[in-house]
């Protein structure tokens, strides 16, 4: 898994969606009280990110502060920091070991940290904007088990009998009776009578 991807929601839109619109947006993100939980500074975050995608310049200087330097800001910072440091599986790994490595280093992450990481669809392509902890683990499991290698086919087998098993080892074959004399006839003598002179 190759991160180089984070998602927000209503992407190009012109409008904050959140209740109380953009200074209710950044005063969520700037909350240091704890009264804000964390479900509604997520939602202030993908709000004011998605402003951001259709903002011009000046309100883009706006937007900023909260975007980058809130604490809130910061806390998504550090998450991302610390997860993508944990998944990196180095650049000459090969697939499952980054799917495996990524699918760790989420569930080695706190709970506040998970859920910035799935709101963020980090890594994902093509995401539809947030995802819950349990779908972005979902998807993180799928990555890994698709990456596994395909099992070998299963080969032709030949199962050899105890006495082909002895033979082979060079021993008499086990429990094998003693041959039968065979009493020699006319003709048989002859053919062997004619086959020794040959031979001489």
């Amino acid at each position: 898994m190759q991160i180089s991807q984070i998602s927000t929601r209503d992407a190009g839109r012109t409008s904050v969606a959140y209740p109380g619109g953009l200074a209710a947006a950044a005063a969520a993100l700037n909350d240091t009280s704890g009264a804000v939980g964390l479900d509604q500074q997520l939602s202030a975050y993908h709000a004011l990110a998605s402003r951001w995608n259709g903002a011009g310049f000046a309100e883009r200087a706006n937007l900023t502060q909260a975007l980058t330097e809130s604490p809130f800001a910061k806390t998504i910072q550090s998450a991302l920091n610390t997860f993508t440091r944990a998944a990196w599986a180095g650049a000459d790994a090969v697939p499952p070991a980054p799917q495996q490595r990524a699918l760790t280093a989420f569930d080695g992450l706190s709970e506040t940290d998970q859920a910035i990481i799935a709101s963020l669809q980090v890594g994902v392509r093509d995401s539809q904007g947030p995802s819950s902890v349990a779908d972005y683990r979902g998807r993180l499991q799928a990555d890994l088990e698709s990456a596994q290698p395909a099992p070998a086919e299963p080969r032709d087998s030949i199962t050899l009998s105890a006495e082909a098993q002895a033979r082979l080892a060079g021993g008499a074959a086990p429990d094998s009776a003693p041959a039968t004399p065979v009493d020699a006839t006319p003709e048989m003598a002859a053919a062997i009578s004619a086959y020794g002179k040959v031979a001489r």
